[in-house]
């Protein structure tokens, strides 16, 4: 076995780990306090400032973002008994570093304990963001999270996750189809329950005549390189698609106009994640997507912006997308259109230009197989409680039933 528990960093072996198996009443003072303290360490210390990932993760974590997150909560739950499950196994994804945080604190929130899996592959923002939550869980004041909380390191390796999954009354997979089938193998509980966040792909829909309208495109610019640049554009939610919605010759100037914006805006960023190798990969993918579906390859001079034009949705092959600046893109007349090649696979359509309710009777009239959120550009990156068509409160937590 080659592992490493970094949370509690004296145990040296899975077996000595002692995770409390009592719950703690959701949004408990106590808690709301730790994940406060751990967003104002970040937004305090300048270090942290040069990523933004991270920064953004402080500001979902803040006090009054809790406590809104509590208002629902307790909205929801009016005059129930919500308690959390008990044990929750969370097994990370490695490629968006920070989602293994967002998915802890939900459910500590409303009560759990925790195990968390996550990736031996290097990265800085995660080794920062242990280190924070370790020096302020060794804090005497939370001696009562202590040992609810467990983080151990380690590759595919089914006799440590059978382990960890038999302490748990509920596993969490974020990860690709291959690794969910496998991980789905290896059994739990019979009381336990299971909640599974599989690839999905995300995309933009952009209004060309509003967009030829719009004075403050080096705004929307900035918002748009942050959901498709951050994460290496692999997040599930990272936008790899664009789709022009309008007539033909507002698309064709909108299109220019934009291009033309985000090549300088990602030429001045000059995106440190991506290396010589992702640019020839991306070569790689664009000839094997232009030969497996007749797609249009858009010649740039931007090392960091490849755009492969394809007739519809369908001809996306998501196997073939590698990230760092990858983009599909179509044109079509109408949002409808586009909702016939919708799958379970599409999570997030990212907006601009739509107005709330064209969108939401588009939602209600078209009945699109998947899509889970329809958010404004610049807002696809953001964690919410719900996630995948999931409350995650609801999922983390159970409902006790007094009859009279």
């Amino acid at each position: 076995m080659n592992f490493h528990i970094v949370i509690p960093s004296d145990k040296k072996s899975i077996r000595d780990i002692k995770i409390a198996r009592d719950t703690i009443e959701p949004f408990s003072d106590i808690l709301v306090l730790f994940v406060d303290e751990i967003s104002k360490e970040i937004l305090r210390d300048s270090l942290y400032k040069q990523y933004p990932e991270l920064i953004a993760l402080a500001f979902w974590m803040r006090k009054s973002h809790i406590k809104s997150i509590e208002k629902y909560f307790r909205t929801q739950n009016r005059d129930k008994i919500i308690i959390g499950r008990g044990v929750v196994f969370h097994l990370a994804p490695s490629n968006v570093d920070t989602i293994f945080v967002y998915s802890w604190f939900i459910s500590l929130l409303v009560g759990n304990s925790n195990i968390l899996r996550i990736s031996n592959k290097e990265n800085i923002q995660t080794e920062l963001l242990l280190n924070i939550i370790k020096n302020i869980l060794s804090k005497d004041n939370y001696k009562v999270l202590q040992d609810r909380v467990a983080v151990i390191k380690y590759g595919h390796d089914d006799s440590i996750t059978e382990e960890l999954s038999m302490m748990a009354d509920m596993r969490v997979i974020w990860g690709g189809d291959n690794t969910i089938n496998h991980i789905r193998t290896i059994p739990i509980k019979p009381s336990a329950t299971e909640l599974i966040f599989a690839d999905k792909f995300s995309f933009a829909i952009l209004n060309a005549s509003a967009l030829l309208q719009e004075k403050k495109i080096e705004q929307l610019i900035e918002k748009f390189y942050n959901d498709a640049f951050w994460f290496s554009q692999m997040a599930c939610s990272s936008i790899r698609l664009v789709a022009w919605i309008g007539d033909s010759a507002d698309i064709e100037k909108a299109k220019r106009l934009f291009w033309e914006y985000l090549s300088r805006y990602v030429s001045l960023q000059q995106p440190k994640e991506i290396v010589p190798a992702d640019i020839v990969n991306k070569l790689v993918a664009e000839c094997s997507i232009a030969i497996e579906t007749q797609a249009t390859i858009i010649q740039s001079d931007n090392p960091y912006i490849n755009r492969v034009e394809i007739e519809s949705i369908s001809d996306v092959r998501e196997e073939l997308h590698c990230g760092t600046g990858l983009f599909y893109e179509i044109e079509s007349n109408t949002i409808e259109n586009l909702m016939l090649y919708i799958t379970k696979k599409h999570q997030t359509i990212s907006q601009y230009g739509f107005d709330t309710n064209e969108l939401r009777e588009m939602i209600l009239t078209t009945q699109p197989r998947g899509i889970d959120r329809v958010v404004p550009i610049g807002k696809s990156l953001e964690f919410s409680y719900i996630w995948d068509g999931n409350d995650l409160l609801k999922s983390f937590s159970r409902e006790v039933e007094i009859w009279s």
